[in-house]
């Protein structure tokens, strides 16, 4: 089995655990006639690898080129292949690397320092943000696992996603 393969079928394995355990989402605090924002999938540049009743699967490719501002509507396993170029910006375009949003609601489980295989977990409702793609010589890759059920309650207030 090779090392990717070894990666994805780790995160599925981890992603149906957690989905059992019954992992919450995050809510998040809207105000009232607030924006709706997409959801982070599908996009330009993911492909839909797998889906079922607990996750659905998507290898990442880059980033959206013009950038997306969206919000996360469920929990999300990131596992890094390939080593990309990306910012962060918020809803007005001003760089923001996620720093404070991710420390808030993104935990990096797998640290591989100076390699591109790190695994994050992030909580549902992060964002509103854009990715952008700062170098196209160098796009990223990666395979990201929604983890079905971890919708906030609010999210259909913030979401164009969610009912």
């Amino acid at each position: 089995m090779t090392k990717s393969r070894y990666l994805i079928a780790l995160v599925v394995v981890g992603a149906l655990v957690l989905g059992g355990l019954g992992v919450i989402g995050f809510a998040q605090a809207t105000k009232p006639g607030q924006q709706k924002w997409p959801p982070q999938f599908p996009r330009q540049g993911a492909t839909k690898l797998f889906e079922n009743d607990h996750v659905i699967i998507w290898e990442q490719v880059g980033r959206p080129d013009p950038p997306v501002v969206h919000k996360h509507v469920r929990d999300i396993i990131t596992i890094g292949l390939e080593s990309g170029r990306i910012e962060t910006r918020d809803a007005e375009g001003a760089k923001t690397d996620g720093k404070l949003e991710t420390a808030v609601m993104s935990t990096l489980v797998y640290p591989a320092k100076g390699s591109p295989n790190q695994v994050y977990y992030s909580k549902a409702g992060l964002g509103p943000h854009a990715e952008v793609m700062t170098d196209k010589t160098m796009p990223g890759r990666s395979i990201q696992v929604e983890i079905k059920g971890t919708e906030p309650r609010d999210c259909g207030s913030w979401s164009a996603a969610c009912k």
